[in-house]
């Protein structure tokens, strides 16, 4: 059988891969997953028309016993118009079967905070999440479609912000809720505390009402009072609205657990509401001196530093070498990684945000989705705006994957809630300073570029394919590097079928004439892909 003809039996087995998730969705809705991620990633596949199979047919003529031509020349056609998307095979599929995701999931968290007149319409610009692909899958309930290599996994797993419901109470007497309302005091009020825009963007976020009660929250949580009637007639919505503010704004907070409490009377009016103070540290004073002598250790070796890039980047090594992913109850809180080392994602974040403020750096607090409720940064140097995930690049070694990108490139990262209003993160001048480009040719690359375009990629991987045909080699090795968004793809693409072989980051697939297709990927230290694609083609 000509060389051709393994090749063309290799890629309508993808095909068939293909379809066999399509049969397998209908009797197990639960396969949708894969089978859509296959369809959004893997681009275009080549069919051949009815006239190209019949000349590949009468070329293997001689194995029925008739003499084949000795030399014969065979080429693929490229015209676009020829090839077939997978998304069209299983959209019937994927558009009948409705799909539940098992426990807790985006769709669980997206709805416990209404921001519906709590917030200042004339201060708000949404970042565009319509451009957010990951937060489209998230949304459809496809997030199951990221079946990520064990870098990424290791990552997606760190995410682990929590937002507590607040304990409440309702009075439904009204001669009780008017006792509460006469006795209770205000407490601090902090009518005259201002807060710049530049360094605390949710409290410009809210109306005018809301800033009321989240100067009073502040000045109450410094005051360490534990109950006080609010400083304006409100409702729970507006309450916790402020509440949420305060909590991103202020990472100096560190005592304040993330808990609250109100109690609302028949009209569903709030008439008092309680803060909640961490236990674990019961004499806050004393708390306060150790958690600034510990973050001014840390600020002094970046204090001297040239420039703000200079002295993010010496505070981002300094929380990665420093603090160990684990679980803690004050885990939510900057105290649990200044000074404790312990923490999850809230208290890497909170930790970048206090000190990159004590340097004079805006740098906010970020909530959103990450696989679970995660928490990162959004930090201003010059005038742009960039993602930072101190949590996600806390690997061994650590990297700079999740350091200072675009909303585009920070993968797997949704914003929710009030971080919607944040800037937009488009910066570039800082962006990727930290990682050096691989070498193409020592990795033995065939092409000369990391490939970002997944149709750019299926092009010139079938135009090397041909070539290697032309030359008549039975096997052929192809090397491609791929940036790590368009690796997402074909990760989802290719990845959790039948045919991985996890262990060894490899893909294959086998003809019945033992012809063969392997994939098998390398993550670099860029955070690029390099693909090896080997194909074996036997000739008889």
């Amino acid at each position: 059988m000509k060389i051709v003809d393994k090749l063309l039996h290799l890629i309508l087995g993808v095909i068939v891969l293909i379809v066999a998730l399509i049969l397998l969705c209908a009797a197990n809705p639960d396969v949708r997953q894969v089978a859509a991620g296959i369809a959004q990633s893997i681009g275009p596949i080549y069919v051949p028309p009815a006239e190209e199979e019949a000349e590949v047919q009468q070329a293997s003529a001689g194995e029925s016993g008739e003499e084949a031509p000795q030399e014969t020349t065979y080429t693929v056609s490229m015209d676009p118009s020829k090839f077939i998307y997978a998304d069209e095979l299983v959209k019937t599929v994927v558009e009948a079967t409705d799909f539940a995701p098992q426990g807790e999931s985006y769709s669980d968290y997206s709805d416990k905070r209404d921001l519906t007149g709590v917030m200042n319409d004339g201060e708000l610009q949404d970042y565009n999440p319509g451009n957010d692909e990951y937060l489209q899958l998230v949304e459809q309930g496809d997030e199951g479609l990221l079946t990520l290599d064990e870098y990424l996994s290791q990552a997606v797993k760190k995410s682990d912000a929590k937002l507590a419901e607040p304990d409440v109470t309702e009075i439904t007497d009204p001669q009780e809720a008017q006792n509460i309302a006469d006795t209770v005091p205000l407490g601090e009020t902090g009518e005259d505390a201002e807060f710049d825009k530049l360094f605390y963007p949710y409290y410009h976020m809210l109306g005018e009402k809301e800033q009321k009660l989240y100067k009073q929250i502040y000045a109450n949580a410094n005051a360490l009072t534990p109950e006080f009637r609010p400083v304006e007639d409100c409702t729970p919505k507006e309450w916790i609205a402020a509440w949420d503010c305060v909590f991103y704004d202020h990472p100096e907070l560190f005592w304040m657990d993330n808990t609250k409490y109100y109690e609302s009377d028949y009209s569903g009016k709030v008439i008092k509401v309680g803060l909640k103070f961490y236990a674990e540290i019961p004499d806050v004073a004393k708390a306060k001196l150790r958690f600034n002598d510990d973050a001014n250790k840390i600020l002094a070796g970046a204090q001297s530093l040239e420039t703000d890039y200079d002295k993010e980047k010496y505070i981002h090594d300094a929380l990665v070498d420093k603090i160990t992913y684990m679980f803690n109850t004050l885990d939510q809180s900057a105290f649990s990684s200044i000074p404790n080392d312990y923490t999850v994602c809230c208290g890497y974040a909170k930790a970048f945000q206090y000190l990159m403020q004590q340097l004079g750096v805006p740098t906010y607090f970020v909530i959103g989705w990450g696989g679970e409720l995660h928490a990162w940064n959004i930090i201003k140097l010059d005038d742009e705006y960039y993602n930072v995930d101190c949590t996600w690049d806390d690997t061994d070694p650590k990297t700079y994957d999740f350091f200072n990108v675009s909303d585009k490139k920070n993968l797997m990262h949704s914003r929710m809630y009030q971080s919607r209003y944040l800037p937009a993160c488009n910066g570039t001048k800082y962006s990727g300073l930290e990682s050096t480009a691989p070498n193409l040719k020592k990795l033995g690359a065939a092409t000369d570029k990391i490939y970002t375009d997944k149709v750019e990629y299926a092009n010139d991987l079938i135009d090397l394919l041909t070539k290697a045909i032309a030359s008549k080699k039975q096997s052929a090795d192809i090397k491609l590097v791929i940036s790590r968004e368009l690796f997402i793809e074909w990760y989802r693409a290719f990845f959790g079928t039948q045919y991985q072989d996890g262990a060894n980051n490899m893909l294959s697939y086998t003809g019945e004439d033992n012809s063969s297709l392997v994939m098998m990927f390398e993550r670099l230290d860029s955070g690029d892909y390099l693909i090896t694609h080997h194909v074996d083609l036997i000739a008889e």
